[in-house]
C-alpha cells in the first residue's frame, strides 16, 4: 500500500532523547507515531526541544570542555534481524541489520542569556541480505539552535533536519520496504510575558522534504506553517489559552493538490505536582485543497483533539501517555482521519536495569482524492470511494542494563500489526535488536 501523510514525526517526548544526543532508540526500538495535526504538532515539538536544550545545558556530563564549551560524545552499535523488511503481507523477506552511530552534542553559552547549541545523531542502516536497502540515518533531534532572551522575550531560532527509511514505524505505509525522507524544517518560536500570568507565544517554520526513491518523488515540496497561542496562568499548577495555526503546503510535481490549512481551539497545561504532567487540546481544523492533482479533492473539515499525560509515579517508575482524534495532510492522498493512542512505561526494576514496554495504535481513513494506485491495482475504479481504512498496532518491550556508567547494553523485541481494507494493505512484523552504547565522558 503506497500511501502515507506528508508529516511524520516520533512523540515529540521522544524528541528529548535525540536531542541531548542520547541513544538513537528509535533506530532500533518502537518508535511512538503520535501525529496530530501539524501545526500543533511543530509548536509541541518545538516547545519540547526548547526544553531538552536548557536540560542539556545544565547537565555535567562532557567528553570536551573549555571554557564555557561543552561537547558530548555518544557512539553506538545497533544490529537487528527483521522477517519483513519489505512491510508486505505475502513475500516476506528477512534481512540482518547493522547501525553504527554517534551522537554529538555541543553547547556554547555566548552569554547568561544566550545559548548556542548543536546536535547530531548520525549512522549507516547496512542491510547485509539486500545492500540497496541500505542508507544513511540522522535522528529527528538533529538540530542547530539558538536561543535568545531579551527582558520578557524568549527567542528560539533553530534549524532541524532528519532522515529515516523506517517504512514500518510509518501506520500509513505497507507494501515497501524503500521509503526514504529527508526533512529540514527551519524557523522561530517566540514566548513573551505580555502582562503578569499572561504569556504569548509565536511561532513560524518553513519545511522542506525531499525523498530519495525516484518513486516517491511526487511528494517533494515544502510547507510553510505559522501557529500562534495566548495563554493565562490561573496559579502555579494550571494554565488555559487559546491556539491556533495556519499552514500551506506546495509540491514540486503538478500531481498532488497543494493544501491550505486552518486549525484553531483551546488548550490547557496542569501541573498538580512535580511529578505528573496533563496537557488537553480541542480544536477545528479545515483543509482547503487546490485542484492541482490530477483527481479533484472536496475540502475537509474536521475535529481535532489531543491528550498527553506524562507522570513519575516513583523515583524508579514511569509513563507517557498520548491519545487524539487527528486530520494530517497526505503526501499520495489527501488526508488522513485517525484516531491514535500510545503508551510508553520505564521501570528501573532493580539497579541499573530498565525494562521499556510500549504499546502503540491507530485507526484512520486516507485515500481521498488518491493520485497513485498501491500495488495489485490497475484500474482507478477498483479503489474503495472512500479511500482505505486501516488499523495499526505496534509494540515493543526493551531491556536496558548500564553495566558502567559509560557503557549500556539493551535488547528489544518489536513486533507490527497493519490490517486494510484493501487486500495490499495488510502485514506483520517482528523485529528482534541489540544495541551497545558508549557515553564519551
Amino acid at each position: 500500500m503506497r500511501m502515507t501523510t506528508r508529516k511524520r514525526q516520533s512523540n515529540y517526548r521522544l524528541v528529548l532523547l535525540t536531542a541531548v544526543s542520547s541513544v538513537p532508540l528509535t533506530a532500533f526500538l518502537a518508535a511512538t507515531q503520535a501525529r496530530a495535526q501539524e501545526g500543533i504538532l511543530d509548536a509541541m515539538s518545538n516547545e519540547s526541544l526548547n526544553e531538552a536544550r536548557v536540560k542539556q545545558a545544565q547537565s555535567s556530563d562532557y567528553t570536551f570542555k573549555s571554557g564555557d564549551f561543552r561537547m558530548l560524545v555518544t557512539p553506538a552499535l545497533s544490529m537487528q534481524w527483521n522477517d519483513n523488511i519489505n512491510c508486505t503481507e505475502t513475500g516476506k523477506e528477512v534481512d540482518f541489520i547493522i547501525l553504527p552511530t554517534v551522537g554529538v552534542a555541543m553547547t556554547y553559552p555566548l552569554t547568561t542569556l544566550n545559548l548556542l547549541t548543536f546536535n547530531i545523531t548520525a549512522g549507516y542502516d547496512r542491510y547485509l541480505l539486500h545492500p540497496h536497502l541500505s542508507s544513511l540515518y540522522l535522528g529527528s533531534g538533529s538540530s542547530l539552535a539558538f536561543d535568545v532572551s531579551i527582558k520578557d522575550i524568549q527567542i528560539d531560532l533553530h534549524d532541524q533536519f532528519s532522515y529515516s527509511q523506517d517504512a514500518s514505524q510509518n501506520p500509513d505505509v505497507a507494501g515497501t520496504g524503500s521509503f526514504g525522507t529527508f526533512q529540514n524544517t527551519a524557523g522561530f518560536l517566540t514566548d513573551w510575558s505580555v502582562v503578569r500570568n499572561v504569556d504569548f507565544t509565536v511561532g513560524y517554520d518553513h519545511e522542506n522534504t525531499e525523498t530519495t526513491t525516484a518513486s516517491f518523488n511526487d511528494t517533494d515540496g515544502s510547507t510553510e506553517v505559522a501557529d500562534s497561542k495566548i495563554g493565562y496562568k490561573w496559579n502555579t499548577k494550571l494554565t488555559t489559552g487559546v491556539e491556533g495555526t495556519a499552514s500551506y503546503t506546495h509540491y514540486d510535481q503538478a500531481v498532488l493538490g497543494n493544501d491550505t490549512s486552518y486549525s484553531g481551539g483551546v488548550y490547557a497545561d496542569w501541573h498538580p505536582d512535580n511529578f505528573l504532567e496533563v496537557e488537553p487540546r480541542v480544536g477545528y481544523s479545515i483543509n482547503q485543497f487546490q485542484q492541482t492533482s490530477a483527481l479533484e479533492t472536496p475540502s475537509l473539515d474536521s475535529w481535532y483533539a489531543d491528550l498527553t499525560v506524562t507522570h513519575q509515579i516513583t523515583k524508579f517508575f514511569s509513563y507517557s501517555l498520548t491519545a487524539g482524534h487527528n486530520v494530517s495532510p497526505g503526501v499520495e492522498s489527501s488526508a488522513s482521519e485517525y484516531w491514535s493512542a500510545n503508551l510508553g512505561v520505564s521501570w528501573n526494576f532493580i539497579r541499573n536495569f530498565t525494562l521499556q514496554p510500549q504499546v502503540n495504535f491507530e485507526h484512520g481513513t486516507q485515500g481521498a482524492g488518491t493520485t497513485v494506485l498501491p500495488p495489485g491495482l490497475t484500474n482507478p475504479n477498483l479503489l474503495p470511494s472512500g479511500g482505505e481504512t486501516f488499523t495499526w498496532y505496534g509494540g515493543s518491550l526493551g531491556l536496558n542494563y548500564d553495566i558502567t556508567r559509560r557503557f549500556t547494553v539493551g535488547v528489544n523485541y518489536q513486533f507490527t500489526l497493519r490490517t486494510s481494507s484493501l487486500s495490499t494493505g495488510g502485514y506483520t512484523q517482528n523485529v528482534i535488536g541489540v544495541q551497545i552504547t558508549y557515553h564519551v565522558i
